[in-house]
């Protein structure tokens, strides 16, 4: 990513007699950032976009816990569940994700 912009440092420092010579170290460095311009552009869409697919799925994630909660609330408003039973499923649900999760990754 960062290949061209390496080599213009790297034959900067060791050419940095003529350089100084010659007094284009403002030169070099005009080439070097122009050089790093493309790469920190890519860098900066690539973490928004991890960003954004990070974000939208733990919203997802949360959401699907508020669903369950809300529904589970209502199954005890009428009747058609305890308070515990809602909160055994509801801690089975997230205990089974967080595997899901760890499967995903190791």
């Amino acid at each position: 990513m960062y290949e061209e912009a390496t080599q213009v440092a790297t034959d900067a420092v060791s050419g940095i007699r003529t350089i100084a010579s010659f007094c284009a170290e403002r030169k070099v460095m005009k080439t070097y950032y122009g050089k790093c311009k493309a790469p920190m552009q890519q860098g900066t869409r690539q973490g928004i976009v991890s960003g954004l697919g990070f974000g939208v799925s733990f919203f997802l994630m949360y959401s699907t816990y508020a669903l369950c909660f809300y529904i589970g609330a209502k199954f005890v408003l009428d009747g058609k569940a305890t308070f515990t039973e809602v909160f055994r499923v509801s801690k089975l649900f997230r205990l089974r994700t967080r595997l899901q999760v760890r499967s995903h990754y190791a």
